[in-house]
């Protein structure tokens, strides 16, 4: 899969971690091995076993694993004979307990090692998932659930986390215990060994079988999740709507319904989970007790081990078995974890539509704006939102662009801010394409204000200074002024600190409004775009908003789209769109006289009224 090679890549950048966590998970699987082996020499001074004359020419001439066991049982024998057993007993006692707290420091220094690594790449991946969220077009976002794209940034990053990041010390640690104790069993008996290893086909046979249907059931798992949290998500959204309504009944049963599926899918892939590590222990101590039939048969019969060898031969394989476990365990939940790696892929390797410049142009405006033969359509929609659009506007001109909803306005704002690009035709600022621009320069000279403010639960000072980490208080108090912000911001309980709360939830509609238009003024934009400002505010609302904005679009250039004509009767030109056309375009008085599609929508409005 391609992103365990991305995620590989991060685990590089802590290479001096890495190393020394496979450096300990070495040291302690030696150390793991003494141990274990220090019962041979422990059983033969508690029963005395007299070595054969077969062993001491073994250990006088002989070569390989047989001659060191012979020549240590030979030491061995000889220390007991000038100490004592009882004093040789305390000194194995003691060694085995220098072994173990040796043993178990270089355990923990591979768990403080490992630890820097699994939080330091989860913190990376979560970096980029969020930098390639920032980067994603405004389209992605309309097209996925914000509940699952939350899911996935939260839910999935953890499961990557714990699953595979944090799988990394028994995927190193297990088979190097694994590779050392086989090496031993080789030189103990390379017979028994290679009897015993008859058996692990077979088991590695039935995990994988398991481990692959785990995958398939992990990924519609967290599928089903992200529908869970896209329904809480879109509940707690329209808390208002759905009491106001008095559909609680209805999200109840319908989010009943999610979590039940939900429920079934984990208890499905759980009871699949927990199968893999009974399964490994059953096959083990199968094969030990296979190992114990043949081979205490060879010991009784004297045709094979020594009985303590015999014994420590059983006790190391028998601790292949807590590694091999593990192993599986692991794969198990890599193969878990990697469900939610491929749900991060997709998000880490969705499609950048808009792609920036190698060497972007410098951006200037001194001339104006220039749509040339604008052709757009949305993803899946029917018919285009723009077909030929073509329009001037110069510097410091007030353009206003009305028509009935679907006609084309708002995108003709979003094309401008580069949140889209046009399937075919160009936007030009001083002649220059918006392609050969930077798109963040381009955003920052345009001040952008949409029907419904978009704002944070932070203060009041933090909403308007958006985009400068270093928050000018003079020039927040000057916008704020120029937007009819300020005598209300005066009077809230602590001034610009105050919290507005989710949303804004706190303010006003004509107040989110005003706050929302100081926001766009605090970079001081020479172009201006108001979509629907004022539509959704009562008549006082409206009022302070339109003087705020009639304040602000002086000496700027000004893009303007409104349902209420009587916001733009003071522009320099109105155009009117339909179907994502200009149907006309004059002054408000020669549309008026025309007596065409603009004079219609005025009579409507005015009879309305």
């Amino acid at each position: 899969m391609r992103r365990f090679g991305d995620l590989f890549r991060l685990v590089l950048r802590y290479r001096l971690n890495l190393a020394g966590n496979i450096a300990f998970n070495a040291l302690g699987s030696v150390l793991s091995l003494f141990t274990f082996l220090a019962i041979v020499p422990f059983l033969r001074i508690l029963f005395r076993t007299e070595p054969s004359a077969g062993a001491t020419d073994s250990a006088e001439s002989g070569e390989g694993a047989e001659a060191l066991f012979a020549r240590l049982a030979t030491h061995l024998d000889a220390f007991v004979a000038e100490h004592g057993a009882e004093q040789a007993l305390l000194w194995m006692c003691g060694a085995i307990g220098v072994l173990a707290f040796v043993k178990n420091l270089v355990t923990y220094l591979s768990f403080y090692s490992l630890a820097t690594i699994r939080t330091g790449v989860a913190r990376d991946l979560r970096e980029q998932l969020f930098d390639r969220v920032l980067a994603l077009p405004i389209g992605y976002f309309t097209e996925q659930r914000k509940g699952d794209l939350i899911s996935r940034m939260t839910n999935d990053l953890m499961e990557v986390e714990f699953s595979v990041i944090g799988t990394l010390e028994v995927l190193f640690k297990a088979p190097i215990m694994i590779l050392l104790s086989l090496v031993t069993l080789f030189a103990i008996s390379w017979e028994l060994t290679l009897f015993a290893l008859v058996f692990m086909p077979v088991a590695g046979f039935i995990i994988s079988r398991i481990a692959t249907a785990l995958r398939g059931a992990a990924g519609r798992g967290k599928e089903r999740l992200g529908d869970l949290i896209s329904r809480l998500e879109e509940t707690l959204g329209a808390m208002v709507v759905v009491k106001a309504y008095d559909a609680a009944p209805r999200f109840r049963s319908r989010f009943a319904e999610h979590n039940e599926g939900y429920f079934r899918l984990m208890r499905k892939l759980y009871k699949r989970e927990y199968l893999s590590s009974p399964v490994s222990e059953f096959v083990s101590m199968t094969v030990i007790a296979i190992l114990l039939a043949v081979g205490g048969r060879l010991v009784l019969r004297g045709e094979g081990l020594e009985g303590e060898l015999f014994i420590g031969y059983l006790v190391v394989f028998s601790q292949i078995i807590p590694p091999a476990r593990s192993l599986s365990d692991a794969i198990f939940k890599v193969q878990k974890g990697a469900a939610s790696l491929d749900r991060l892929d997709e998000v880490l390797r969705a499609e950048l539509e808009i792609e920036e410049p190698s060497t972007p142009v410098p951006f200037r405006f001194e001339e104006g704006l220039r749509f040339r033969d604008v052709h757009f359509t949305y993803a899946g929609a029917a018919s285009p939102a723009l077909a030929g659009f073509s329009i001037e506007v110069a510097k410091g001109e007030t353009v206003a662009l009305v028509g009935a909803s679907g006609s084309g306005k708002t995108t003709v704002a979003r094309l401008l801010l580069r949140l889209y690009d046009p399937a075919s035709g160009s936007l030009e600022v001083d002649g220059v394409g918006l392609r050969q621009l930077d798109s963040g320069e381009l955003r920052r000279h345009i001040g952008f204000v949409t029907q419904d403010p978009l704002l944070f639960n932070d203060s009041v000072e933090a909403n308007i200074a958006l985009f400068d980490p270093h928050p000018d208080s003079v020039r927040i108090r000057t916008v704020a002024e120029v937007a009819n912000a300020l005598p209300f911001i005066d009077d809230l309980p602590d001034g610009m600190a105050t919290p507005i709360g989710d949303g804004g939830g706190r303010l006003s509609g004509g107040q989110r409004q005003r706050l929302a238009i100081a926001r766009a003024l605090y970079h001081d934009p020479p172009i201006l775009v108001l979509d629907e400002a004022t539509s959704a505010l009562d008549a006082e609302g409206e009022r302070l908003v339109q003087e705020a904005i009639e304040r602000i679009m002086e000496d700027r250039t000004a893009l303007v789209i409104a349902h209420r004509l009587s916001t733009v009767r003071r522009a320099d030109r109105i155009v009117v769109m339909a179907g994502g056309r200009i149907a006309e375009s004059g002054t408000h008085d020669e549309l008026m006289a025309l007596g065409g599609a603009y004079h219609g929508m005025v009579t409507l409005q005015q009879l309305g009224t």
